[in-house]
């Protein structure tokens, strides 16, 4: 199954916003595709409001554009114990096309890494480093690799030297602690038990007689046969010891919720072709190698309700802009190829997603058709804003129609949702509705804050501004300028700061009473297209 399509509205974000990535996402799956609904920061009162009412979840929280491991393509892993013979690694591994493996212990826990050079460096080491690795080797792992079955068993104190004795010959003294490989000789094997053998073993036919095995007991050898051949046993036996010991055990490994660009970044500094990928319990989880990173599929997203990256999901960069539906002035976003762009002079982005289900003759239910009727009224101040068009106007008549629903009551239930601003933080209050523009070489910042009471804007204007103020210190805004707005659209409140508030008093010199505009409610409208002219003066 394909990944899905992002459909996101703006940060900060508004009814009409959510509303609309609501409703288009289902549009879009009705029309085959896979999306999702997605917002960039958490809801304000009215749009919880009406999500409740109608009977929708709120939308997945994304902070990034950027994929993460977990989001991308990974090679399955393989898991060894630790304990698990050189040769059993070895067969699994030459299967695989991905030639390496990942050792954990008893909890499965990573402990290191093995790749075929761990385990075939051994073929060309010196007969020293074999026989350190011999003598550590378990009589079970000499077994297992030599596919034998016990005759009998005793104590294994292995030298860690393997001598291959298929015959009786003048040149049979051995060192004692040796492993002997024979063939099914008595008088061979019987002579070097005598001489202290670590260990017999037999290739050939299965049986061993008692004198022999007389002697075994007396002198305490272990014996084991195999249906392999000595000369087989004698390639494959020093294969037996545990990849614990020639593992990598500096592993350099990588977390699930790592992002990809990060993933890159370390890769870069290293030499390892593979790496292992662990998640939030440091269990292994995948593998990923430069590939991987290099040839993942990037998130997509379709914006709604905006079209600047200032605005939009945080390394936007990192994504692919697939598609655009929204209602305000172009924001500069480029995209690698040409995609859908529907930009429409309109009160709101809900009105064109109403449009696109009606022209596409797709389904609208009545759930659907009330969250679009709840997004028009709120973005256009229930058509009192002046960026209302003939356009939502009509589709407010034909919303009416489908959902049966009193647009007077609905209203002035998303009215009486806006709570006082004397019960929110200054930061609440800021990033409410907050919106950064770059206007040629101006920073600019524009909030827009639903308030009743203008009582309470005097209550808290001397120190929000204050709070402004030590905000813009770090923010480093040109302007920053705060709507304080009538829901009923008497006007607005103004409230700005920074070292070009002088455009606000050159823009609204004719139009502000005291701090206040009346009749604009317009932040796109009326606001923006003042503040631009006056910065461009």
């Amino acid at each position: 199954m394909k990944k899905p399509i992002f459909v996101t509205g703006h940060k900060n974000p508004d009814s009409d916003s959510i509303c609309s990535a609501i409703a288009y996402s289902n549009y879009k799956n009705l029309c085959g595709f896979n999306t999702i609904p997605v917002r960039l920061g958490e809801l304000n009162n009215e749009t919880k409001y009406i999500l409740n009412k109608f009977n929708f979840e709120i939308p997945q929280l994304i902070h990034t554009a950027k994929c993460t491991l977990n989001e991308i393509d990974k090679d399955n892993a393989l898991l060894i114990h630790k304990d698990a013979t050189m040769k059993e690694a070895l067969d699994l591994i030459i299967k695989r096309k991905n030639k390496c493996a990942f050792v954990v212990n008893e909890e499965s826990k990573l402990e290191g890494i093995l790749s075929i050079s761990n385990l075939t460096h051994l073929w060309i080491a010196d007969e020293e480093t074999l026989a350190d690795l011999m003598s550590r080797t378990s009589l079970h792992n000499v077994i297992k690799t030599c596919e034998a079955s016990l005759l009998y068993d005793a104590p294994f104190k292995p030298s860690g030297k393997v001598h291959l004795l298929p015959s009786l010959g003048q040149n049979t003294k051995i060192e004692e602690g040796t492993i002997v490989i024979v063939g099914n000789h008595p008088d061979v094997q019987r002579a070097v038990i005598e001489q202290n053998a670590a260990l017999i073993v037999i290739c050939g036919e299965n049986w061993v007689d008692s004198i022999t095995l007389s002697i075994a007991k007396e002198k305490n050898v272990p014996i084991i046969h195999t249906p392999l051949s000595a000369i087989t046993i004698a390639k494959t036996i020093y294969q037996s010891p545990c990849i614990e010991e020639v593992m990598t055990k500096d592993v350099i490994f990588f977390r699930n919720s790592e992002t990809v660009d990060g993933a890159s970044k370390r890769i870069a500094k290293t030499r390892f072709r593979t790496y292992p990928v662990l998640d939030e319990n440091d269990e292994v989880v995948g593998a990923i190698s430069r590939y991987h990173l290099f040839n993942y599929e990037k998130k997509k997203f379709i914006l709604v309700d905006h079209n600047e990256m200032s605005q939009s999901v945080n390394d936007l960069e990192f994504g692919e802009v697939i598609e655009i539906v929204d209602h305000h002035r172009l924001g500069g976003i480029i995209t690698q190829t040409p995609i859908q762009f529907v930009n429409q002079i309109v009160g709101s982005t809900c009105t064109i997603v109403y449009n696109l289900y009606k022209q596409s003759h797709v389904e609208l239910s009545k759930q659907y058709a009330s969250l679009l009727l709840a997004g028009i009224i709120s973005d256009t101040m229930y058509l009192k804003s002046p960026t209302t068009t003939q356009i939502d106007i009509d589709a407010v008549e034909e919303l009416k129609e489908i959902t049966q629903i009193d647009t007077d009551q609905l209203a002035l239930e998303l009215v009486q949702t806006a709570p006082s601003i004397l019960k929110k933080s200054y930061l609440e209050l800021m990033y409410e509705d907050f919106k950064e523009f770059r206007i040629h070489d101006s920073k600019v910042a524009i909030g827009q804050i639903v308030c009743v009471d203008s009582n309470e804007y005097y209550q808290i204007k001397n120190d929000f501004l204050n709070y402004l103020n030590e905000q813009n210190i770090q923010l480093r805004y040109d302007l920053i300028l705060m709507l304080f707005t009538k829901p009923t659209g008497e006007g607005s409140h103004f409230l700005y700061t920074g070292d070009k508030a002088w455009a606000i008093d050159e823009g609204f010199k004719t139009i502000l009473v005291d701090d206040f505009a009346p009749d604009f409610i317009s932040r796109k409208k009326q606001v923006l297209p003042l503040v631009i002219e006056a910065l461009n003066d």
